[in-house]
């Protein structure tokens, strides 16, 4: 089975991320308000965010010896926690649900005393590459908590029914990002569900229809348990049922093979922004959820 990657992954150590979180959330007197009221949190972690990413300047402030690892890393960064002045920076071109997710993987970097290690040189004191790629997955994966206040937007989730509608109706009351909330509501779900995350290839047929990557798979367990790897894809061409939903670019239906050898037929529900192709699979219903939202995308 194809994993997903490793800065959105669950970490080993996502108990104790997930714990630390809840304190931040007790401390800060979070109970039943949505969204998470970000000044509070800051202001409870004794942060300030500047809402602005001056690299210039902000390297001119850096030691002689941090200096060849910032210009390496310059080109990637759109936050930055200073643990020298407790400023959390974050760039100011960024997405506005996207930048609350930057602010909050800053401030989970901060809560996390474990790293709590200061920026040196490339010596044997410099932090190993998979351990950075650890503390970077351990702060997207606080940054959700935080965002979705840990076990409350699974818990909300399991009133609606499943599908792109009510991932889109949490997300606007939690105002997140619509990729990020899929990716809670799949992974979190206690219903089968799948979400594809997908880009075109450059490669284009004779009719006009492309091919897609996958570039990750997120199925919630139950999915996993009724369907195995049925969707354990590295390609969808436009012979494929989802292709021929993605080439058509309207919601459709997929026919898929369960554990059993059963065929299911399931819905597509296709969303694009303006990074990647989503679709969100999922069984037909056979039973009615508490709360159906129904809108126009």
């Amino acid at each position: 089975m194809r994993q997903v990657p490793v800065q959105i992954a669950t970490p080993d150590s996502s108990t104790n991320v997930t714990e630390e979180v809840r304190r931040l959330l007790r401390a800060a007197g979070v109970k039943d308000e949505l969204p998470t009221p970000k000044e509070r949190i800051l202001a409870c972690q004794r942060l300030v965010e500047t809402g602005e990413l001056d690299l210039a300047e902000y390297e001119a402030t850096l030691a002689e010896t941090a200096r060849d690892f910032f210009h390496r890393a310059a080109s990637k960064i759109i936050g930055i926690f200073d643990r020298r002045t407790q400023i959390i920076y974050v760039d100011p071109h960024t997405h506005d649900s996207r930048k609350l997710f930057v602010t909050y993987h800053e401030v989970t970097h901060s809560i996390l005393g474990w790293q709590h290690i200061d920026l040196t040189q490339e010596d044997d004191k410099t932090l190993r590459p998979d351990c950075e790629e650890l503390f970077e997955a351990e702060a997207n994966y606080g940054a959700a908590d935080i965002l979705f206040q840990c076990e409350r937007f699974e818990s909300e989730a399991r009133d609606y029914e499943v599908s792109l509608e009510s991932t889109f109706h949490l997300a606007d009351r939690y105002n997140s990002s619509r990729h990020a909330a899929l990716r809670r509501f799949v992974e979190r779900s206690n219903r089968p569900c799948a979400l594809l995350v997908l880009t075109p290839t450059q490669r284009e047929y004779s009719d006009g229809q492309k091919s897609y990557y996958v570039v990750y798979c997120i199925r919630s367990d139950s999915f996993i348990a009724e369907f195995g790897d049925e969707l354990d894809l590295i390609f969808i061409n436009p012979s494929h049922d989802i292709g021929k939903v993605l080439n058509n670019g309207q919601d459709g239906e997929a026919v898929l093979s369960d554990s059993r050898g059963f065929q299911r037929r399931c819905a597509v529900q296709v969303f694009y922004n303006s990074y990647k192709t989503f679709a969100m699979v999922y069984p037909r219903q056979t039973s009615r959820s508490r709360k159906i939202v129904r809108f126009t995308i």
